[in-house]
């Protein structure tokens, strides 16, 4: 037995058949082998007609599910259906176009409906009866939503959209919540609490003054006011800024007693009972008033704002931590730190004194990282609210300030505290020593200075590796350092350093030179700049590095120097005895030295004859020598070589046998002639003298003779008794050769020496003579000026020649001096400067004086004219101080002018041309011609507007290459630009109105030129084949503003151009065609009407307008003086008021036409009315029973003012505030007191103005769900 169908069960999802484990494999039989009833087979889900067809889903249920199918397809059913509502609201709210809305929406039903059924989704297998019918049903709604057909529940639908949609444009372009604006809680703000307390009052420290404590501050008088009481108890709490700990003060009775004696003296005075109290606080901390007790115990009213004691507010400079004291270098940071104490945030004033010079500065707002202070900004109100409790940010703290800036010039820098503030304004100055009286110094936490130096630099003077020093063996030397400063100035007294380097000795350097592989280093402390240290052993020193104080400085090139150890002198001797030729005696030793050691060298060796000792000197300047000691005087001789020095080694002792030289000497008679070179010169006529040293044993007798052209004139003179004689010739009258000759010499002994000394004599045959020489065979020449000309000179005799000579036109001007100058040869030049006549006054040379030649003793020199440039004068040309001035031209025009030479041709000059345009910068060309004639003419520059300035700066010609002397010559022309006229916007399309309107585009023209310009357009319409012209005679400006008369204009196209332009300096230009060109298009105007006639309005409120032209429009308005432009898609224009204002509707356009017609529809937008209680605040009043509180209300807005107040009971806790009485007024000005005596909180409910009114009531009803009434 079967089921087919189960019936009752709600059908389940059909599922695609599959094989079962139940339906595979029965199950065993019962184990008691009774037979049971028969196994049912599983039973099969339900299928739908689709699958009984075998049409499976679109989708096959593998891949997505029947479930999923359906929810997919239901949510796009939902989309569509808030597209939809969408549209409709926009169809509402902008009245845009239903015709095709409906189409748009017929069509995406139509394409949904009848494709849903081809999915084949289970359950949504809908039959082509019911889709048909259900798409005419979505076609029925389409109508009606979409043109906005009336029904009942299109209004709630609408207030439902409204609750999460409630955006709407507003005046600004922007979609704004009209909510927002009608339930604005600002326009009713503040409320008057009145609280009923005992009588009498006291307050503390009314006017909130800030008191500081330290210093010279060791209390802080705080203020207290008591009025119509004596209080017998005054409790003051101090709360500790540091533990946040309360403490309790109470008045002594000295303190109290001293309030009841000012209370009764101002009673018997009969002024008002009010007490001032000062109250000495000693502790910093946070002061209010707690209990006051009256004489009737009874407690007295008081306010309770909060008084801060706090400490002063100071601050101290000084090094940082890592800082180097109080020196510093060029270069290097100041790295100081300032260090304030105080109430952040804190501000600190302190001034930079460089060499007396001052800067001051400041610092503000430092406060620690992440802190944060109520009295950064309206501190009264924070400071005077007793509720208060977290006062940490008052405690004093320390804020660390880093000063790091580049100490850039030497001298004496100072930092200096002035002022410190903290953030209640307690300010503590520090007095400078110029402004104290008794010109104390400020502490010296106060003060910090810094010394700031130059920084060393070293180089090696006088040595480096290829001029090395040398030095003696263990002998020191001094390093050539040379010490300077970086600075300009002068070197400081304290110019002590110390210097290090490295040294390598000489063995161990390497082939190069360069430091090997030893290498040590080495240092010296330096006492003063002169101060250089001394090194022993060889090799290289290389500077590393240069240290002054603490100031390190610049290892400077050279800085590496080699020393070397020479070797020490030695001295080897050789002789050989000279013996006499007649007596055959020695008379003297011939003495071979052989030097090894660095030349030059000093021998010093002892003279011991006959017993007189005597010290000599010898220089060699090579290492071999050879030295004749022959004495003067017979006897024995001994000489003993003692020392020897080198360049390096000095006074080095001989010592030995070898050194020790003895002779006993008989001299031979003999004569010497004391000349240095035995040649000598004389003039003709001159006495020549000779010096003649004898040698021997006088007396003496000598023989000698004068020869000369072959004659021989012999001479002797006897009984000579000294070793000295001078011979002495006649004058030599004849020129040539002479030669005086010694022949023989006898002393005591009679040996007779036969002498070999002569002197020859070079006699002059003739005085030497000069004169100037022949220039192209004359004695006179022209030249160009300022130019060196060389006069010809002919000179006799022996150079060089000493010239003496004068102008003799300086010397007919008084001026004249006579000149001297050296001459070398006898045909050299004489090189003069000036012009004039030239004269020879004397001659020498270099051993005689000469004559003048009288016919060559003067030359004549005059200069060569120099060129000359002018201006040829024409009628457009005339001339104006030094200036020449050219007339006017337009740009573009021919024009130039001729300059008239004179010189020596061919010339060539040089000019520039300036060009100055009317703006911007000027350029200038420089420019060049030659000329063969005298005269030229010059291409004036016309292409580009502007003053043009020719200034002619150099001249030159044949003789003249660049005359200095040359004064500029000027030419001036001022080049017009040619007019030129172009529409501002070429190409755009100009739309107007057939009727003139008031604010119509003009067609903006730009003109450059000189005005008054003329000026010709031509318009030529579409229709008509022929262009029309319409001139304007007369434009003062460069900017014009086309306005074309209508009576020129057509319906529809026409294509403007200008024609010719036309400026005041006569210049015109022609546009061609293709220039610059604007269409017009002349239209009709839109309209605009607005659907209320009111003029005013409220903020929150809906202004709208109907328009009449082809959509969309764009609308101008002006509101609160702003422009703004709107579009509207359709006929209708509306828009929230959203702040108050006045809006204007001046221009309307469409699309059609773009032509803006002119309107004026003004709406005057009114703020909703506000007003304030207590300035806006809530503020709590104690007054004494039967006493009056002033409430003050507040209002903005157009008057008169109606509002309602309320009086409910003041708040506590677990009582719920009840409305007391209700209240309504009215107020003709903007602010009104009412007195109030009885207790409650008063508040407004309600204001309404002139035009607009506002309800808290109508707000709190619409929170409830009512509807707001406005």
């Amino acid at each position: 037995m079967t089921a087919e169908h189960t019936i009752g069960a709600f059908p389940q999802t059909p599922l695609p058949r599959r094989r079962t484990p139940a339906m595979a494999a029965p199950p065993d039989p019962p184990a008691n082998g009774t037979p049971g009833l028969p196994i049912a087979p599983r039973q099969r889900p339900d299928t739908t007609a689709a699958q009984r067809d075998g049409a499976a889903p679109l989708i096959p249920l593998r891949i997505l599910d029947a479930p999923t199918q359906r929810f997919y397809a239901l949510a796009v059913y939902f989309a569509l259906g808030a597209w939809k509502l969408y549209d409709w609201l926009q169809l509402v709210e902008e009245d845009t176009e239903s015709f095709w809305l409906f189409l748009k929406w017929i069509a995406i039903d139509f394409s949904f409906l009848f494709g849903l059924p081809e999915l084949r989704i289970p359950w949504l297998e809908l039959s082509q009866p019911f889709v048909v019918a259900l798409f005419f049903i979505h076609a029925i709604f389409d109508w009606m939503f979409m043109f906005n057909v009336g029904l009942p529940w299109q209004a709630w639908l609408l207030g439902l959209v409204k609750v999460f949609y409630d955006r709407e444009l507003a005046i600004s372009e922007h979609n704004v919540k009209l909510s927002s604006i009608l339930h604005n809680h600002s326009l009713i703000m503040g409320r008057q609490i009145i609280n009923i307390l005992p009588e009498g009052s006291v307050v503390l420290n009314p006017e909130i003054l800030p008191f500081c404590l330290g210093g010279d501050n060791k209390i802080a008088p705080i203020p207290m006011f008591f009025n119509s009481t004596v209080p017998v108890e005054v409790e003051l709490l101090r709360t500790d800024l540091e533990t946040n700990q309360d403490e309790s003060i109470k008045l002594s009775r000295v303190q109290l007693r001293e309030i009841e004696r000012q209370a009764k003296k101002l009673g018997q005075e009969g002024s008002e009972p009010v007490v001032q109290f000062n109250y000495p606080a000693k502790k910093p901390g946070v002061y209010r008033l707690g209990k006051v007790l009256d004489e009737y115990k009874l407690e007295v009213q008081r306010r309770t704002p909060l008084t801060f004691v706090v400490p002063c507010p100071r601050a101290s400079v000084g090094p940082s931590a890592l800082s180097g004291g109080s020196s510093r270098c060029i270069g290097d940071l100041s790295d100081l730190s300032l260090h304030v104490d105080g109430t952040p945030p804190l501000k600190i004033v302190y001034s930079r004194m460089i060499n007396g010079k001052d800067h001051s500065f400041h610092f503000q707002s430092l406060q620690p990282e992440g802190f944060s202070s109520p009295l950064v900004g309206a501190h009264r109100s924070i400071i005077a609210d007793p509720t208060e409790e977290d006062i940490s940010w008052a405690r004093s703290q320390r804020v660390n300030v880093g000063l790091n800036e580049s100490m850039h010039q030497s001298g004496d820098w100072q930092y200096s505290v002035d002022e410190v503030h903290d953030a209640f304004g307690n300010v503590v100055k520090y007095i400078s020593p110029a402004d104290d009286p008794e010109g104390k110094p400020k502490p010296k936490h106060l003060v910090q200075n810094l010394v700031v130096k130059e920084r060393p630099r070293v180089k090696l003077q006088g040595c480096d590796p290829r001029n090395p020093l040398k030095v003696a063996k263990g002998d020191s030397k001094l390093l050539p350092v040379q010490f300077g400063m970086s600075g300009t100035g002068k070197m400081p007294d304290d110019t002590a350093h110390t210097l290090t380097w490295q040294f390598s000795p000489i063995d161990t350097l390497t082939e190069s030179g360069d430091h090997g592989d030893v290498v040590t280093t080495g240092s010296y402390n330096a006492r003063n700049a002169r101060d250089q240290p001394k090194i022993l052993a060889p090799g290289l020193y290389t500077l590393k590095s240069i240290t002054s104080g603490t100031c390190e400085g610049e290892v400077q090139e050279p800085s590496s120097c080699l020393l070397l150890n020479p070797l020490e002198p030695k001295l080897t001797l050789k002789t050989e005895e000279i013996p006499d030729t007649c007596a055959g005696n020695s008379v003297g030793l011939r003495v071979d030295m052989d030097f090894i050691g660095t030349p030059p060298f000093i021998v010093v060796y002892d003279v011991i004859s006959n017993g007189v000792r005597s010290t000599k000197r010898i220089s060699v300047p090579s290492l071999r020598y050879q030295m004749e000691l022959v004495p003067r005087v017979a006897g024995h001789h001994k000489y003993i070589f003692t020392h020897i020095g080198d360049d390096i080694y000095k006074n080095q002792k001989l010592t030995g046998s070898e050194y020790h030289l003895e002779q006993d000497v008989k001299p031979a008679a003999s004569a010497i002639i004391e000349h240095s070179t035995g040649v000598t010169d004389a003039c003709l006529g001159d006495e020549v003298k000779a010096n003649i040293l004898l040698l021997g044993d006088p007396p003496f007798k000598l023989d000698w003779e004068v020869i000369h052209d072959g004659r021989r004139t012999k001479h002797s003179v006897k009984d000579i008794d000294g070793h000295n004689y001078q011979i002495k010739t006649k004058p030599l009258t004849q020129g040539g050769e002479y030669t005086m000759a010694l022949t023989s010499v006898q002393d005591k002994r009679g040996c007779r020496n036969f002498l070999h000394e002569e002197l020859k004599i070079s006699v002059r045959r003739q005085s030497p003579r000069g004169g100037f020489g022949l220039i192209e065979g004359k004695r006179k020449v022209k030249a160009v000026e300022g130019s060196t000309v060389k006069l010809p000179l002919r000179l006799t005799g022996e150079g060089p020649w000493k010239v003496s000579y004068v102008n003799t036109q300086d010397a007919s001007s008084g001026r004249s001096s006579v000149m001297e100058r050296t001459i070398k040869n006898d045909n050299d030049f004489l090189d003069v400067k000036e012009r004039g006549v030239y004269e020879i006054t004397d001659i020498w040379d270099n051993q005689c004086h000469g004559v003048t030649d009288p016919k060559a003793s003067t030359f004549q020199i005059d200069w060569y004219p120099r060129p000359e440039l002018s201006v040829v004068v024409a009628h457009n040309i005339k001339q104006v101080a030094d200036q020449y001035l050219v007339d006017d031209v337009c740009e573009g025009d021919v024009s130039g002018f001729e300059v008239e030479l004179k010189g020596s041709p061919p010339y060539h000059v040089d000019y520039e041309v300036r060009h100055q345009p009317p703006q911007g910068s000027g350029f200038t060309s420089r420019k060049d011609f030659d000329a063969a004639l005298g005269k030229a003419s010059i291409q004036m520059e016309t292409a580009k507007a502007g003053l043009y300035t020719y200034k002619f700066s150099s001249l030159s010609d044949y003789l003249y290459t660049n005359d200095r002397k040359f004064q500029p010559l000027i030419v001036k022309q001022t080049v017009n630009r040619k007019p030129a006229g172009a529409f501002a916007k070429p190409g755009q399309t100009f739309k107007y109105c057939k009727s003139e309107q008031p604010r119509e585009d003009k067609i903006p023209i730009t003109l450059t030129g000189l005005p008054p310009f003329s000026l010709e357009v031509e318009i030529k319409h579409q229709s008509s084949p022929l262009p029309e012209i319409y001139r304007i005679p007369v434009i003062n400006t460069n900017s014009y503003e086309l306005e074309i008369p209508r009576q020129h204009l057509r319906l529809g196209a026409q294509h403007v151009r200008i024609r010719s332009v036309k400026d005041a300096s006569g210049c015109q230009s022609v546009t061609d065609y293709g220039g610059s060109a604007v269409h017009v298009q002349l239209y009709d105007a839109p309209t605009i009407y607005p659907l209320e006639t009111r003029t005013d309005y409220c903020v929150g409120e809906r202004i709208s307008y109907t328009l009449s032209g082809t959509p969309p429009f764009e609308v101008q308005y002006t509101f609160d003086g702003v422009e703004r432009k709107a579009k509207s898609p359709t006929t209708n224009f509306r828009r929230i008021a959203e702040t108050p204002g006045e809006f204007i509707i001046t221009t309307i356009s469409d699309k059609a036409s773009s032509c803006r017609a002119p309107v004026n529809i003004v709406k005057h937008i009114h703020p909703m009315p506000s007003v304030r209680i207590s300035k806006g605040k809530n503020v709590q009043v104690d007054i004494h029973e039967g006493g009056e509180v002033e409430i003050l209300f507040e209002f903005w807005g157009t008057p008169p003012f109606e509002f309602t107040y309320t009086r409910s009971t003041n708040a506590k806790k677990g009582q719920k505030v009840q409305v007391l009485e209700t209240r309504h007024d009215i107020s003709y000005e903007s602010s009104k007191i009412i007195r109030a005596s009885q207790e409650g909180t008063y508040e407004v409910v309600a204001i309404k103005d002139k035009y607009c009114a506002f309800s808290t009531q109508q707000v709190e009803r619409k929170e409830k769900g009512q509807k707001l009434l406005h």
